[in-house]
Protein backbone atom coordinates (compact mmCIF):
# COMPACT_ATOMS: atom_id res chain seq x y z
CA UNK A 1 0.00 0.00 0.00
CA UNK A 2 1.32 3.43 -0.98
CA UNK A 3 0.55 6.27 1.44
CA UNK A 4 -0.10 9.53 -0.42
CA UNK A 5 0.10 12.75 1.62
CA UNK A 6 -1.54 15.89 0.22
CA UNK A 7 -1.02 18.85 2.57
CA UNK A 8 -3.09 21.11 0.29
CA UNK A 9 -6.05 19.05 -0.94
CA UNK A 10 -8.75 20.57 -3.15
CA UNK A 11 -12.05 19.93 -4.85
CA UNK A 12 -11.06 19.92 -8.53
CA UNK A 13 -13.63 21.10 -11.09
CA UNK A 14 -12.67 20.63 -14.73
CA UNK A 15 -14.81 22.18 -17.48
CA UNK A 16 -14.39 21.07 -21.09
CA UNK A 17 -15.19 23.81 -23.63
CA UNK A 18 -14.92 23.92 -27.43
CA UNK A 19 -12.58 26.95 -27.39
CA UNK A 20 -10.92 29.15 -24.78
CA UNK A 21 -11.58 32.78 -25.66
CA UNK A 22 -10.87 35.62 -23.24
CA UNK A 23 -13.89 37.78 -22.44
CA UNK A 24 -16.49 35.37 -23.86
CA UNK A 25 -19.11 33.34 -22.03
CA UNK A 26 -17.85 29.76 -22.00
CA UNK A 27 -20.42 26.96 -21.99
CA UNK A 28 -18.90 23.61 -21.03
CA UNK A 29 -19.74 20.47 -22.96
CA UNK A 30 -18.87 18.46 -19.84
CA UNK A 31 -17.85 19.10 -16.23
CA UNK A 32 -15.82 16.69 -14.10
CA UNK A 33 -15.53 17.07 -10.31
CA UNK A 34 -12.88 15.06 -8.44
CA UNK A 35 -11.13 15.12 -5.07
CA UNK A 36 -7.81 16.70 -5.97
CA UNK A 37 -4.46 17.95 -4.81
CA UNK A 38 -1.28 16.28 -6.02
CA UNK A 39 -1.14 13.39 -3.57
CA UNK A 40 -4.78 12.51 -4.14
CA UNK A 41 -4.14 12.51 -7.89
CA UNK A 42 -1.15 10.22 -7.33
CA UNK A 43 -3.31 7.85 -5.27
CA UNK A 44 -5.93 7.71 -8.02
CA UNK A 45 -3.25 6.75 -10.56
CA UNK A 46 -1.74 4.22 -8.12
CA UNK A 47 -5.07 2.41 -7.88
CA UNK A 48 -5.54 2.60 -11.67
CA UNK A 49 -2.11 0.93 -11.93
CA UNK A 50 -3.40 -2.02 -9.91
CA UNK A 51 -1.84 -1.18 -6.52
CA UNK A 52 -3.35 -0.12 -3.20
CA UNK A 53 -3.27 3.46 -1.92
CA UNK A 54 -4.20 5.41 1.18
CA UNK A 55 -4.63 9.18 1.35
CA UNK A 56 -4.09 11.72 4.09
CA UNK A 57 -3.65 15.44 4.70
CA UNK A 58 -5.83 18.29 5.96
CA UNK A 59 -9.51 18.96 5.21
CA UNK A 60 -12.02 21.47 6.48
CA UNK A 61 -15.71 22.31 6.25
CA UNK A 62 -18.39 20.98 3.91
CA UNK A 63 -15.99 20.76 0.96
CA UNK A 64 -13.58 18.75 3.09
CA UNK A 65 -16.29 16.29 4.10
CA UNK A 66 -17.27 15.88 0.43
CA UNK A 67 -13.62 15.30 -0.51
CA UNK A 68 -13.20 12.53 2.04
CA UNK A 69 -16.45 10.86 0.95
CA UNK A 70 -15.39 11.04 -2.70
CA UNK A 71 -11.96 9.58 -1.95
CA UNK A 72 -13.65 6.76 -0.06
CA UNK A 73 -15.93 6.09 -3.03
CA UNK A 74 -12.86 5.81 -5.27
CA UNK A 75 -11.25 3.27 -2.95
CA UNK A 76 -8.45 5.64 -1.92
CA UNK A 77 -8.72 4.95 1.83
CA UNK A 78 -8.82 8.51 3.24
CA UNK A 79 -7.62 9.28 6.79
CA UNK A 80 -7.49 13.07 7.09
CA UNK A 81 -7.00 15.59 9.89
CA UNK A 82 -9.94 18.00 10.16
CA UNK A 83 -9.08 21.69 10.61
CA UNK A 84 -10.98 24.96 10.89
CA UNK A 85 -11.98 26.57 7.60
CA UNK A 86 -13.09 25.30 4.20
CA UNK A 87 -11.14 23.09 1.82
CA UNK A 88 -10.30 24.99 -1.36
CA UNK A 89 -11.65 24.50 -4.87
CA UNK A 90 -9.55 24.58 -8.02
CA UNK A 91 -11.00 25.39 -11.43
CA UNK A 92 -9.60 24.04 -14.71
CA UNK A 93 -11.02 25.00 -18.10
CA UNK A 94 -9.74 22.98 -21.06
CA UNK A 95 -10.57 23.45 -24.74
CA UNK A 96 -10.52 21.05 -27.68
CA UNK A 97 -6.91 21.93 -28.53
CA UNK A 98 -5.72 20.93 -25.05
CA UNK A 99 -5.10 24.50 -23.88
CA UNK A 100 -6.09 25.10 -20.28
CA UNK A 101 -6.64 27.88 -17.77
CA UNK A 102 -6.23 27.10 -14.07
CA UNK A 103 -7.57 29.05 -11.08
CA UNK A 104 -6.39 27.87 -7.67
CA UNK A 105 -8.00 29.11 -4.46
CA UNK A 106 -5.75 29.45 -1.39
CA UNK A 107 -5.68 26.37 0.81
CA UNK A 108 -7.37 25.95 4.16
CA UNK A 109 -5.09 27.42 6.89
CA UNK A 110 -3.44 25.03 9.34
CA UNK A 111 -1.64 25.49 12.65
CA UNK A 112 1.43 23.84 14.16
CA UNK A 113 -0.91 21.81 16.35
CA UNK A 114 -2.75 20.59 13.22
CA UNK A 115 0.59 19.56 11.69
CA UNK A 116 1.51 17.69 14.87
CA UNK A 117 -1.77 15.79 14.72
CA UNK A 118 -1.11 14.80 11.10
CA UNK A 119 2.42 13.60 11.84
CA UNK A 120 1.15 11.60 14.84
CA UNK A 121 -1.50 9.97 12.63
CA UNK A 122 1.08 9.13 9.96
CA UNK A 123 3.55 7.66 12.44
CA UNK A 124 1.15 5.71 14.61
CA UNK A 125 -1.39 4.43 12.10
CA UNK A 126 -0.66 5.02 8.42
CA UNK A 127 3.02 4.27 7.88
CA UNK A 128 2.93 0.86 9.63
CA UNK A 129 0.44 -0.28 6.97
CA UNK A 130 2.36 1.25 4.04
CA UNK A 131 5.19 0.04 1.82
CA UNK A 132 6.05 3.51 0.42
CA UNK A 133 5.04 7.09 1.12
CA UNK A 134 4.62 9.98 -1.30
CA UNK A 135 4.57 13.62 -0.14
CA UNK A 136 3.10 15.73 -2.89
CA UNK A 137 2.16 19.35 -3.42
CA UNK A 138 2.51 22.80 -1.96
CA UNK A 139 1.92 23.68 1.70
CA UNK A 140 -1.36 25.29 2.74
CA UNK A 141 -1.20 28.61 4.62
CA UNK A 142 0.39 28.12 8.04
CA UNK A 143 2.28 24.90 7.28
CA UNK A 144 5.98 25.62 7.80
CA UNK A 145 8.29 24.32 5.03
CA UNK A 146 10.33 22.50 7.71
CA UNK A 147 7.40 20.12 8.12
CA UNK A 148 8.33 18.48 4.81
CA UNK A 149 11.58 17.36 6.43
CA UNK A 150 9.51 16.02 9.34
CA UNK A 151 7.34 14.04 6.90
CA UNK A 152 10.39 12.45 5.25
CA UNK A 153 11.98 11.74 8.64
CA UNK A 154 8.79 10.03 9.83
CA UNK A 155 8.82 7.75 6.79
CA UNK A 156 12.47 6.82 7.29
CA UNK A 157 11.96 6.21 11.02
CA UNK A 158 9.29 3.69 10.01
CA UNK A 159 11.78 2.18 7.51
CA UNK A 160 9.58 3.13 4.56
CA UNK A 161 11.02 4.64 1.35
CA UNK A 162 9.72 8.11 0.59
CA UNK A 163 9.09 10.07 -2.61
CA UNK A 164 8.72 13.87 -2.70
CA UNK A 165 7.05 16.02 -5.36
CA UNK A 166 7.13 19.70 -4.38
CA UNK A 167 9.15 22.80 -5.20
CA UNK A 168 10.60 25.83 -3.45
CA UNK A 169 11.52 25.95 0.22
CA UNK A 170 9.52 22.80 1.10
CA UNK A 171 11.71 20.86 -1.37
CA UNK A 172 14.88 22.36 0.11
CA UNK A 173 13.75 21.22 3.56
CA UNK A 174 12.76 17.75 2.35
CA UNK A 175 16.17 17.29 0.71
CA UNK A 176 17.83 17.73 4.10
CA UNK A 177 16.21 14.45 5.17
CA UNK A 178 17.45 12.53 2.11
CA UNK A 179 14.25 11.38 0.37
CA UNK A 180 14.59 8.17 -1.63
CA UNK A 181 12.99 9.75 -4.70
CA UNK A 182 12.45 13.33 -5.79
CA UNK A 183 10.21 13.82 -8.84
CA UNK A 184 9.81 17.45 -9.91
CA UNK A 185 9.35 19.59 -13.00
CA UNK A 186 12.19 21.66 -14.43
CA UNK A 187 10.59 24.78 -12.91
CA UNK A 188 10.36 23.16 -9.48
CA UNK A 189 13.99 22.06 -9.72
CA UNK A 190 15.01 25.59 -10.70
CA UNK A 191 13.23 26.95 -7.63
CA UNK A 192 15.88 25.34 -5.38
CA UNK A 193 18.88 25.23 -7.71
CA UNK A 194 19.19 28.94 -8.39
CA UNK A 195 17.94 29.00 -11.97
CA UNK A 196 16.88 26.94 -14.95
CA UNK A 197 19.11 24.22 -16.35
CA UNK A 198 18.90 21.11 -18.50
CA UNK A 199 16.69 18.41 -16.96
CA UNK A 200 19.58 15.96 -16.58
CA UNK A 201 21.87 18.57 -15.01
CA UNK A 202 19.03 19.46 -12.63
CA UNK A 203 18.55 15.79 -11.66
CA UNK A 204 22.27 15.46 -10.94
CA UNK A 205 22.20 18.60 -8.82
CA UNK A 206 19.24 17.30 -6.80
CA UNK A 207 21.15 14.11 -6.04
CA UNK A 208 24.06 16.23 -4.79
CA UNK A 209 21.54 18.01 -2.51
CA UNK A 210 20.39 14.77 -0.85
CA UNK A 211 17.96 12.93 -3.13
CA UNK A 212 18.41 9.23 -3.84
CA UNK A 213 16.87 8.95 -7.30
CA UNK A 214 16.02 12.36 -8.79
CA UNK A 215 13.66 12.67 -11.77
CA UNK A 216 13.06 15.98 -13.55
CA UNK A 217 10.19 16.11 -16.04
CA UNK A 218 9.95 18.53 -18.97
CA UNK A 219 6.48 18.04 -20.46
CA UNK A 220 6.60 16.99 -24.13
CA UNK A 221 10.40 17.16 -23.83
CA UNK A 222 10.35 13.98 -21.74
CA UNK A 223 12.37 13.66 -18.55
CA UNK A 224 15.78 12.91 -17.11
CA UNK A 225 16.85 10.98 -14.03
CA UNK A 226 19.95 10.38 -11.95
CA UNK A 227 20.83 8.29 -8.89
CA UNK A 228 24.48 9.36 -8.49
CA UNK A 229 25.82 6.35 -10.37
CA UNK A 230 23.81 6.30 -13.58
CA UNK A 231 21.76 8.80 -15.53
CA UNK A 232 18.81 8.32 -17.86
CA UNK A 233 17.08 10.41 -20.51
CA UNK A 234 13.44 9.58 -21.21
CA UNK A 235 11.86 10.42 -24.57
CA UNK A 236 8.08 10.38 -25.04
CA UNK A 237 6.14 10.11 -28.32
CA UNK A 238 4.05 13.02 -29.61
CA UNK A 239 0.38 12.77 -28.66
CA UNK A 240 -2.78 14.82 -28.92
CA UNK A 241 -3.21 16.09 -25.37
CA UNK A 242 -6.76 16.47 -24.07
CA UNK A 243 -5.95 17.62 -20.52
CA UNK A 244 -2.35 17.56 -19.30
CA UNK A 245 -3.26 18.58 -15.73
CA UNK A 246 -2.15 15.81 -13.37
CA UNK A 247 0.22 14.14 -15.83
CA UNK A 248 3.13 14.72 -13.44
CA UNK A 249 1.14 13.10 -10.65
CA UNK A 250 0.39 10.10 -12.85
CA UNK A 251 4.12 9.90 -13.64
CA UNK A 252 4.89 9.84 -9.91
CA UNK A 253 2.36 7.06 -9.37
CA UNK A 254 3.74 4.93 -12.19
CA UNK A 255 7.27 5.39 -10.89
CA UNK A 256 6.50 4.48 -7.27
CA UNK A 257 4.30 1.49 -8.15
CA UNK A 258 7.07 0.15 -10.38
CA UNK A 259 9.85 0.69 -7.86
CA UNK A 260 7.72 -0.84 -5.11
CA UNK A 261 7.29 -3.91 -7.32
CA UNK A 262 11.07 -4.23 -7.62
CA UNK A 263 11.36 -3.20 -11.27
CA UNK A 264 14.71 -1.85 -12.52
CA UNK A 265 14.98 1.93 -12.68
CA UNK A 266 14.97 2.14 -16.48
CA UNK A 267 11.83 0.02 -16.67
CA UNK A 268 10.17 2.04 -13.89
CA UNK A 269 10.95 5.26 -15.75
CA UNK A 270 9.38 3.94 -18.95
CA UNK A 271 6.21 2.92 -17.11
CA UNK A 272 6.10 6.27 -15.31
CA UNK A 273 6.42 8.21 -18.56
CA UNK A 274 3.74 6.07 -20.20
CA UNK A 275 1.40 6.68 -17.25
CA UNK A 276 1.90 10.45 -17.37
CA UNK A 277 1.44 10.52 -21.14
CA UNK A 278 -1.73 8.43 -20.99
CA UNK A 279 -3.10 10.82 -18.35
CA UNK A 280 -2.77 13.72 -20.80
CA UNK A 281 -5.05 11.95 -23.28
CA UNK A 282 -8.13 11.97 -21.01
CA UNK A 283 -9.77 14.64 -18.82
CA UNK A 284 -9.19 14.58 -15.06
CA UNK A 285 -5.99 14.42 -13.04
CA UNK A 286 -4.58 10.99 -12.23
CA UNK A 287 -6.86 9.20 -14.68
CA UNK A 288 -5.74 7.10 -17.62
CA UNK A 289 -6.62 4.06 -19.71
CA UNK A 290 -4.43 1.15 -18.54
CA UNK A 291 -4.56 -0.40 -22.02
CA UNK A 292 -3.26 2.84 -23.51
CA UNK A 293 -0.57 3.01 -20.84
CA UNK A 294 0.61 -0.47 -21.86
CA UNK A 295 0.73 0.61 -25.52
CA UNK A 296 2.76 3.69 -24.70
CA UNK A 297 5.38 1.80 -22.67
CA UNK A 298 6.67 0.30 -25.91
CA UNK A 299 6.95 3.79 -27.43
CA UNK A 300 8.96 5.32 -24.58
CA UNK A 301 12.73 5.45 -25.09
CA UNK A 302 14.94 5.34 -21.99
CA UNK A 303 18.65 5.88 -22.60
CA UNK A 304 21.05 5.05 -19.78
CA UNK A 305 24.68 5.98 -19.27
CA UNK A 306 27.05 5.67 -16.32
CA UNK A 307 28.36 8.84 -14.79
CA UNK A 308 32.05 9.57 -14.91
CA UNK A 309 33.74 8.54 -11.67
CA UNK A 310 30.75 6.54 -10.40
CA UNK A 311 31.68 3.40 -8.47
Amino acid sequence: MILCLTPNSAVDRTALVPRLTFGDVLRPTAVLTLPGGKGNNVARAVVASGALAATTGFVGGHAGRWLVEALEAEGLNPRFVEVEGETRTTYVTVDASGRSTLVYEPGVPVTDADADRLIDLIRATLLPAATWSAICGSPPPGLRPERYRDFVDASHTADRPCAVDVGGEPLSCALLAGPDVVKVTRDEAASVLGGARDALAAAQALVSRGSGLAVVTDGPGGAAACDGRSAWRIEVPPIRAVDAVGSGDAFTAGLIVSLAAGRPVDEALAIAAATGTANAEVPGAGRFDPARQAELVDQIRVRRHRLAGAS
